[in-house]
């Protein structure tokens, strides 16, 4: 579950009674062990684990918890690519020891600088909400890290959110310490005994509660993109519509010969999908996912 799925439960009041489900489908998903490891980092001892053999692919959590959150379309993408997950500055096994704030252009630098200490290269990158911000930071920031990027639940502003969703960011901050008690006592702090979870509501809400806009600088972007949301995501259905026309999409009748596809000259192929039935919270119970993300990295080439 990830910082949305927490303010959205504690906006309601049914925060604490829902944490004993948090984190469950890890236990779910059947997978082989990992190679793990920790990579120092700009001050930091990054936690990762690599799973699978093949084409290298980045995943990035959402906050608060970490790839827990892709539940079983880790294992599914994992059997047929190499998927290096990441736990970021003060989330999961990566203990929050720098004196600093959550940071979308931190946290990509300190993606980019494990992608050179695993001597990575260039590789695709998917990033779901927090994790989403992360990817496209890193496209901006270090381009020739990327080949293709998938964005999960994504915005390339803080106001693409509903407003009741950034009106909760402010409150999490003030109730920081009151929301940290009740998750310290749910299974994920069983499975994260490191964090500690009132600093981590703490500097997540003043992340979220700092405006912040890359709606320009989105046009940097050069390599194959994949948008995903779902259908009652925490995404305003216009910022979805503004996002993908920045990648060529809805810009005209793809014809019948599929000539006006969204893949003008001055950028590659990019796609959007919206998944049924689903939220923001619940995207990634899905394996849709994977299996959209696994159609797209197979039939674009980078």
């Amino acid at each position: 579950m990830d910082r949305r799925a927490f303010l959205a439960l504690t906006a309601t009041g049914a925060a604490l009674a829902a944490l004993p489900a948090i984190a469950q489908t890890a236990g779910e998903t059947t997978m082989t062990e990992p190679r793990t490891g920790f990579a120092p980092v700009n001050g930091l001892e990054l936690y990762y684990e690599i799973h699978g053999e093949g084409e290298p692919l980045l995943m990035l959590h959402g906050g608060i918890g970490a790839h827990e959150q892709f539940g079983a379309n880790l294992a599914e993408l994992a059997k047929t690519r190499q998927v290096i997950v990441a736990h970021m500055q003060g989330h999961g096994k990566t203990r929050d020891i720098v004196d600093r704030p959550y940071s979308y252009p931190q946290f990509a630098d300190d993606t980019a600088a494990l992608v050179d200490h695993l001597g990575l290269g260039a590789i695709d990158v998917l990033g779901h909400s927090l994790g989403a911000g992360v990817a496209l930071r890193l496209a901006i920031q270090h381009p020739e890290k990327v080949r293709r990027l998938i964005v999960v639940s994504g915005t390339m502003a803080l106001d693409g959110m509903y407003p009741n969703t950034l009106a909760a960011f402010p409150a999490m901050i003030e109730n920081a310490a009151r929301i940290g008690a009740g998750v310290a006592q749910s299974p994920l702090a069983q499975m994260y005994p490191d964090v500690d979870w009132t600093t981590a509501f703490r500097k997540m809400g003043e992340l979220e509660s700092d405006h912040w806009d890359w709606t320009d600088e989105i046009d940097g972007i050069k390599v194959p993109v994949l948008l995903i949301f779902a259908d009652a995501d925490t995404v305003r259905p216009e910022h979805i519509v503004a996002f993908y026309q920045k990648f060529g999409g809805f810009l005209s009748d793809a014809g019948l010969d599929a000539n006006n596809m969204p893949d003008a000259s001055f950028r590659p192929v990019s796609r959007l999908a919206i998944i049924a039935g689903r939220t923001h919270y619940n995207l990634m119970e899905t394996l849709e996912v994977s299996a959209i993300v696994e159609k797209f990295l197979t039939e674009v080439p980078a």
